[in-house]
């Protein structure tokens, strides 16, 4: 996935960024338990919309961000940390000297990755499983309406020039989990998700919505947690202004890739566990071609299976 940085984040991320490295992400055979999150949640999962409109940052009031509560518990936050874990370690590794977490870096392109400091700062783990996805959202689509607030995106037409509205369905979550580890200090400077684009034959798919599944409790959520800090902040765009989302275990955030300039904030005092995914759509207007292809810089030849894949794109990636 594109990130799409504002001109300060783009000089910080610039001036902080490494040597490049290719870099292919492969993950272990993962035996998934029985059961494991199949079935409805323990508790109702319910939908609150982030209130932008009486927060801080009414000018985001009309863009889309959830919260769902309960989607999984607490035990099984910690039982995918493992598995997550699992996915990451070589069959032959050193079971006691090996860590699969690894430095989270960003994409300079197809294969192509950096570390950012000062831009970018926790660890990662990256897994690859279509049936734990789908089985998280089986879960947040417990929640009354998140389906059908999600079922299409509509790209406005133009009445005075005779072009009518286009039109992107919903088709599943990615397979792609991202599982990110912020330690004290850690943080993700400001910026906004950008969608990824690809073809299949005659078909286009394109990611617009994040999700993102926190797997442990921050002090807000719960007073005797470890966690201080590690917020997500929707800011405005001179950062003077924002409105926090605090990690609270099995809920997830689900927001629109557009418009929400956000960041990870800094981890003050233990970690804090995250997921993040992405919801892939797609084109529905035969005989016509995404506008996307127009304006948003794509990747054409990366495979359906990174398309939710960290990047900052750069005009060489545009092909």
């Amino acid at each position: 996935m594109a990130l799409n940085l504002t001109e300060q984040s783009l000089q910080s991320l610039q001036t902080t960024t490494n040597s490049p490295q290719i870099v292919k992400h492969e993950s272990s055979h993962t035996e998934i338990p029985n059961g494991f999150l199949q079935g409805p949640s323990a508790l109702p999962v319910t939908l609150t919309h982030v209130p932008f409109a009486s927060s801080p940052v009414p000018e985001y009031d009309g863009c889309f961000a959830v919260v769902l509560d309960n989607v999984i518990s607490k035990d099984e936050c910690q039982e995918l940390i493992k598995l997550a874990e699992q996915s990451a370690t070589p069959a032959n590794s050193d079971a006691e000297g090996f860590c699969p977490w690894r430095s989270a870096m960003v994409s300079l392109g197809p294969g192509v990755e950096a570390s950012a400091k000062g831009y970018r700062e926790s660890d990662r783990i990256v897994w690859d499983e279509q049936e734990i996805t789908d089985r998280i959202w089986a879960r947040c689509c417990q929640a009354e309406g998140l389906q059908d607030q999600l079922a299409r995106v509509e790209e406005g037409g133009d009445s005075r020039v005779g072009r009518p509205s286009r039109k992107w369905e919903f088709r599943r979550i990615n397979a792609r989990m991202r599982f990110l580890r912020y330690s004290v200090g850690n943080f993700f400077k400001a910026h906004t998700d950008g969608p990824f684009w690809y073809e299949d034959g005659e078909r286009e798919f394109q990611t617009h919505y994040t999700a993102h599944l926190y797997l442990n409790d921050s002090v807000e959520a719960s007073p005797d947690s470890e966690l201080v800090g590690g917020a997500t902040a929707f800011l405005s765009r001179d950062r003077q202004r924002r409105v926090d989302v605090n990690p609270k275990a099995g809920s997830v955030l689900v927001f629109q890739h557009s418009r929400l300039l956000h960041e990870g904030s800094v981890v003050q005092a233990g970690q804090k566990f995250t997921v993040r995914m992405d919801l892939l759509y797609e084109w529905v207007n035969k005989g016509e071609k995404a506008e996307v292809k127009r304006k948003t810089p794509v990747r054409k030849h990366v495979v359906e299976k990174d398309a939710s894949s960290d990047s900052v794109a750069k005009k060489e990636d545009v092909k």
